[in-house]
């Protein structure tokens, strides 16, 4: 009798607990599936198709101009960063252009096209390019200092252009061209130069732009580092990669990507770390004779073989092991990538350094998209311990991303249209516009301009200087306790 009301007890024990178990398991499932559900709409909300591109074959090149216009105002609409005034502008211009009797060039029409979208005034709303529509390309590459558009990198054709500080192109003053071609692009002043770095190397740009006079050469006129008159004419190339790499304009290292024939201007003296060893996209170094920390990210995305999440894990062990008094986080050539994977690594980073310590958090033009909300999660983690140096980043506490891409049935270009709002200076609660996971990052920075503006000029790389990161060490060294 004894063991049975026993038994009595113990089987109703086991049932509670089998029931209670079975409703926490299915509390699970059901959270699992809300979550599942909010991604599932989220992803749909966020990242919309293109539209179908359902058209007949044209019957001849003036109704495959239009019908690649009436798409392109299919994506347009898709954007949600224009104005109403600027779409309205940009459906005006669409319709003109559809009106026309002629085709226009294509180098004339993918102007027109870029310049639509520029009116969006949106540093991500841009047209791209799919395979057939990729631009030619001049064989050299440039990089702007605070003095002027400089030639770093060249093949050996046209090497006795390197280290030339670009006076013409084309008989236009080099002034004329930049304040053209930063028109082509939307967003913030320092953003468009930093894209009319690489438009400047692009015929067909070149060319639409009514800067080039075909598509068969442009002819470039520099003053050398002797100070001496070189012009040549340059030869257009049909290139192999279709993205420019704006990581590397400051490195005097081969742009092995583009073949052997590419060479670079040596400067007279070694360039500093921060400069040097551009194929490394993350680093961390313990700096000599100090106990300040260098941190550099050249994206905020795994690129090739080097993966952001083993470099994070791996840091944050190295900085917890060893707390360095002072860290200089370089994010000036962070254009971007995956903003869910610098989350919490940045917003930990003040306390793997001391107590005591500052982050100078060193920008640029060219800190762009994620790599915005990664130097806006370490300011709002950091507050006053955080002092930013060099230029302002690359677009405004608010902008849109997210989206997608649709390309044009005929001539394939492609509008890159952005449909979330992401606002680190303001709570961004609009359901329809605000992207759902910047709820996650409750960010309320006053600004991210930079504590102080320093530039760089030719003379000071060629020096083998870089002045925002040696105002970092000055300021570092002189608060180390």
């Amino acid at each position: 009798m004894h063991e049975s009301r026993l038994e009595g007890r113990n089987g109703g024990a086991l049932r509670k607990f089998l029931k209670i178990g079975g409703i926490a398991f299915g509390v699970v499932l059901l959270l699992i599936a809300i979550a599942a559900g909010l991604v599932y709409a989220m992803m749909r909300h966020f990242y919309p198709a293109p539209p179908q591109a359902s058209y007949s074959k044209p019957n001849d090149p003036l109704e495959a101009q239009r019908q690649d216009l009436d798409y392109f105002a299919k994506l347009i609409a898709m954007d949600r960063s224009y104005s109403t005034e600027a779409r309205a502008q940009a459906q005006r211009r669409i319709a003109e252009l559809a009106d026309l009797k002629t085709v226009v060039p294509r180098p004339n029409f993918r102007i027109a096209l870029m310049e639509i979208a520029a009116l969006a005034d949106n540093g991500h709303t841009r047209v791209g390019s799919d395979s057939g529509a990729n631009p030619m390309e001049l064989p050299v590459r440039v990089a702007a200092f605070s003095d002027g558009i400089y030639v770093l990198h060249a093949t050996k054709t046209y090497a006795d252009l390197l280290g030339g500080k670009i006076v013409s192109i084309d008989d236009h003053p080099i002034d004329e061209v930049m304040a053209r071609l930063e028109q082509l692009r939307g967003g913030t002043p320092q953003w468009r130069k930093a894209y009319a770095q690489v438009y400047i190397g692009w015929q067909d740009v070149l060319v639409g732009a009514g800067i080039a006079p075909d598509m068969g050469h442009s002819t470039w006129t520099v003053t050398s580092p002797s100070g001496t008159t070189v012009t040549r004419t340059l030869t257009p190339y049909t290139p192999s990669e279709d993205e420019p790499d704006m990581n590397r304009i400051y490195s005097n290292e081969p742009l092995k990507d583009l073949g052997a024939d590419w060479v670079a201007y040596q400067p007279d003296r070694p360039l500093p770390i921060t400069f040097s060893d551009s194929d490394m996209t993350f680093r961390r170094v313990r700096l000599p004779h100090s106990c300040v920390m260098l941190i550099q990210f050249r994206s905020n995305d795994d690129v090739g073989n080097n993966r952001i999440v083993d470099f994070e894990a791996a840091t944050k062990s190295d900085m917890q092991a060893n707390k360095p008094c002072q860290l200089i986080f370089d994010n000036r050539f962070n254009d971007g990538g995956n903003l869910t994977k610098t989350i919490f690594f940045a917003k930990d980073l003040p306390d793997f350094i001391a107590p005591s310590g500052y982050i100078y958090l060193l920008t640029s033009g060219m800190t762009f998209s994620a790599g915005i909300t990664t130097t806006a999660l370490i300011k709002h983690a950091g507050g006053d311990r955080v002092t930013i140096l060099g230029e302002p980043v690359g677009d405004r506490l608010a902008f849109f991303a997210e989206g997608g891409r649709g390309c044009l049935p005929n001539y394939p270009l492609c509008l890159h249209y952005e449909t979330g709002k992401h606002d680190y200076g303001h709570s961004c609660t609009d359901l329809d516009t605000c992207f759902w996971l910047n709820w996650l990052l409750p960010l309320g920075v006053k600004t991210l301009q930079p504590d102080e503006i320093i530039t760089m000029t030719f003379d000071d790389w060629r020096q083998g200087r870089d002045p925002v990161f040696e105002r970092a060490m000055a300021l570092a060294n002189r608060n180390e306790p």
